[in-house]
């Protein structure tokens, strides 16, 4: 079956390739005649030194568009060919430069050679008296199809976690199993510099905990992504892109922080580039280390089904210290082989040992208030967790209009060995041990292998067109092999135990997409459309118990923008998206609190469905409003299960029903004076569920309120502050778990220091320690209430250093691997 899809694979990319060839032959043909203009120049500093390495841009007069870029040489001479008619201007740009911009000029039939002669760039002013000038980026950037957070222009984000960025971040919501939300929907996709973020759920919500923010640059906020990326993630995708240093020579920088909460945190990088001729090679390294701890409560109600009296009352509280020390290495290489043509590789590796200790009490009643027994309980768990990548890429350009050819191959792989033991005591009132005591070991490794490969194509068309194909096809195998014992004390043996299950998933996913978008004057339009074709199968090989499913779906997306005048642009999109269930849900693995609470995996999961709508508008870059709607369906949501026999609850996932989301979002960003600038985002929507769970009807409708705000000061020499937080309202969970109102708030303090190479900041996170979570679940026989406290509230001490010679820029290559949903589906991990 698999060598079968790689042949039908195979087969529809060659279509595809033949459309894009006769594309390509046609918009050769019909634009060549008009492409005959060329531009000379030579860039000079202000005593007449040529300029090497300088930007040079081709812009068009009209809209200033790009047209065309060169770097000039080692004379500072540049030169451009196939221009089409227009009027154009060339822009300079160098390191320590101002830039330059010539006078506009045209190319047509009787003016197709444009010799520009000597364009002389000024020095750029350092200082001015005692005000250092600075580029600063706003805190939130507001965009037609997306919003950039630029994660330094908070101070507060310093020294604190990646996570943490994304909590502050406008629409995103982290809940209490760190799963994340956008716009009140599950089910995002993220990236890391346009690649696989490696995990999802819980480990995912444990490496960015483990990824300091002083690592990234900018976060991208996608809620509607297009036909290139993968049509998984209902709710969109976020892109966190982290510092990479584009500069020629050799450079780097160093990262050191500290953070004291109830427990010590540290995050530390290292960072070093070099580019010499033809070869670019970067290396980071880098090692945190992470204790931190979550204090849980739950009181439960059980209660007769016919009667509903009340029979019993379990008061649990645990309190579970966990820690980690994950090394990370990258290394990579890029070699230009022309000027056209860029192959590179990229090796990876991550090791943490994760560990947790569980501290679990649970006092139970009778259903008349009366102290009956105790539990007590200790449950701890080693993870020794591994990660190995490796990436091989590929990049060639046609010619300057634009046309490319991207190429990756991934090979990627996770190696669990977790370990679990559970020590369960039960006893009287009096104080004595009542019973057997429950004794559980578990050895539960876990390995997944991911083999991936893509390709991207982009063919600029005439008239600001562009049309995008690619093919993609994935294999992902998982083993899983969880063996239990208890300890029976009537034979005083360890036996194997009844939970003990053998879990082997495979899964092929063959993709291909065709992307064209066109401007139309003030019309933007872009039509979108991806095939995916699925075939996956697993066993458990204890029970025998097999499933397979083949399917092929199509998900076209579509986008639509009118700029009214330069003030107002509106937007209109539309995209179908799936949400398959990450290998780890999948898992039928349990981990424990006590012998009475634990979460289970579930092997029958399907994958949901999602159609989206979103209107927007957007005001001079300031105001963005949007509305969204979208309807899931099959969605999958965590669940609890109770037995009224055996007073068992555990929580897993399942597809429970259908869910209607709409929304109202605005966000605003402007500078209020010349020191302070705000931002500020506020989302209203409303929830509505209906579906089976347990075999009981629900049908639940909540609506309910966010809000983010910062505030970034800037002041005299290199001094910065920053002032954030944020609220939610009282809000629905997984269809059936009700969150209590919940907010925070942090403020920081930066200095720039030796000679603006070093930054020092210093902040202060959750000083109130308002950020923790209450709520409750009341449905069919589950009667329950949580609260759940973390190592919120925290102050963070960071320096980071730059060094090397910073020579002039050089264009930052792209890299794109080819797991995108893989990765993000590994991981479930808590």
């Amino acid at each position: 079956m698999f060598l079968y899809n790689q042949l039908m694979l195979m087969k529809r990319i060659s279509v595809v390739l033949l459309i894009v060839s006769m594309l390509s032959v046609f918009s050769s043909k019909a634009t060549a005649q008009n492409k005959i203009g060329r531009v000379t120049g030579k860039a000079v500093d202000d005593g007449g030194k040529p300029l090497d390495g300088a930007t040079i841009s081709l812009l068009k007069v009209k809209d200033n568009t790009l047209a065309k870029s060169a770097v000039s040489s080692k004379n500072g001479e540049f030169e451009m060919e196939k221009i089409a008619d227009g009027k154009y201007l060339v822009a300079v740009t160098a390191v320590g430069f101002a830039k330059f911009n010539s006078q506009p000029f045209d190319i047509n039939e009787t003016s197709s050679l444009v010799t520009l002669g000597s364009l002389q760039l000024k020095a750029a002013t350092k200082q001015l008296s005692n005000v250092q000038v600075t580029a600063t980026r706003p805190l939130i950037e507001n965009k037609i199809d997306k919003t950039v957070v630029n994660v330094d222009a908070a101070i507060s984000n310093i020294g604190t976690s990646a996570l943490d960025v994304l909590e502050r971040s406008p629409g995103i919501s982290v809940d209490r199993d760190g799963n994340i939300s956008l716009k009140g929907k599950q089910g995002v996709i993220v990236l890391l510099d346009g690649k696989p973020s490696y995990l999802s759920g819980a480990d995912l919500a444990n490496l960015l905990r483990n990824m300091q923010a002083g690592q990234l640059d900018q976060i991208e906020i996608m809620s509607q992504p297009s036909a290139r990326f993968d049509a998984s993630g209902n709710s969109g995708v976020i892109n966190i892109k982290t510092k990479r240093n584009n500069l020629k020579g050799f450079n780097g920088s160093i990262s050191l922080g500290y953070t004291q909460g109830t427990y010590p945190k540290s995050s530390n990088a290292f960072n070093i580039n070099s580019r010499k001729g033809k070869v670019n090679v970067f290396a980071n390294y880098g090692y945190s280390l992470f204790k931190g701890y979550n204090q849980i409560s739950l009181y439960r109600n059980f209660r007769d089904n016919t009667t509903k009296q009340l029979n019993a009352v379990f008061d649990q509280k645990s309190f579970i210290k966990f820690s980690g020390q994950p090394h990370s290495l990258k290394f990579g290489l890029d070699f230009f082989a022309s000027k056209n043509t860029t192959v590179g590789f990229v090796l990876g590796g991550i090791y943490n040992l994760r560990q947790n200790t569980v501290y679990s009490n649970t006092d139970i009643y009778n259903g008349n208030s009366r102290f009956d027994s105790a539990n007590v309980a200790k449950t701890v768990g080693r993870d020794p967790w591994t990660n190995y990548s490796a990436n091989l890429n590929l990049r060639h350009v046609f010619d300057s209009t634009g046309k490319e050819l991207t190429a990756d191959l991934d090979l990627i792989r996770y190696d669990s060995k977790g370990q679990q033991n559970s020590d369960n005591f039960t006893y009287s009132p009096a104080g004595n041990i009542l019973g057997d005591p429950f004794l559980l070991r578990g050895n539960l490794p876990s390995l997944i292998n991911i083999y991936s490969a893509k390709f991207d194509y982009t063919h600029p068309l005439k008239n600001d067109a562009r049309f995008e194909a690619g093919a993609k096809s994935s294999y992902v195998e998982t083993d899983n092999n969880a063996q239990y014992v208890y300890y029976d004390k009537p034979s005083n043996q360890w036996k194997n135990d009844k939970r003990s299950n053998y879990f082997i998933y495979e899964e092929n996913i063959n993709a291909v997409y065709v992307n064209t978008r066109k401007q139309f004057k003030k019309w933007g339009v872009q039509l979108g459309l991806r095939m995916e074709n699925t075939n996956s199968k697993g066993k458990q090989i204890t029970n025998g118990q097999t499933f397979a499913r083949h399917y092929s779906q199509l998900f076209p997306t579509a986008y639509f923008s009118y700029v009214l005048n330069k003030a107002n642009t509106f937007g209109l999109s539309y995209g179908r998206r799936i949400e398959r269930p990450n290998y780890q849900d999948m898992n039928p693995f349990q981990q424990f609190l006590d012998q009475y609470t634990y979460r289970q995996g579930n092997p029958f999961l399907t994958p949901q469905f999602s159609h989206n709508v979103e209107v927007s508008h957007n005001y001079k870059g300031q105001l963005n409003t949007s509305i969204n709607y979208t309807r899931t369906t099959d969605i999958i949501n965590d669940i609890l299960e109770q037995n009224d026999t055996t007073r068992i609850t555990f929580q897993t996932k399942k597809n429970i029903a259908t869910r209607r989301n709409i929304g109202l979002s605005i966000s605003y960003n402007k500078p209020l004076t010349k020191y302070w600038t705000m931002s500020a985002f506020a989302n209203v929507f409303n929830n509505y569920f209906t579906g089976i769970i347990n075999q009981k009807p629900i049908t639940v409708d909540y609506s309910t309120f966010m809000i983010n705000v910062s505030n970034q000061f800037r002041f005299n020499k290199g001094w910065s502050g920053d002032l954030s937080g944020f609220y939610r309202y009282k809000s629905l969970e997984a269809a059936t778990i009700v969150a209590l109102p919940m907010g925070m708030f942090s403020v920081g303090v930066g200095k720039q220091v030796m000679k603006n190479k070093g930054t020092l900041r210093l902040s202060v996170r959750d000083p109130f320690f308002l950020q923790k979570f209450r709520g409750y679940t009341r449905f069919d026989n589950i009667d329950v209430q949580i609260r759940n406290v973390n190592d919120n509230r925290q102050v963070s001490l960071n320096f980071t250093y730059r060094f090397g010679k910073n020579q002039n820029n050089i264009p930052q290559r792209k890299r794109n691997n080819a797991t995108q949903e893989e990765q993000n589906r590994v991981g479930q991990g808590g």
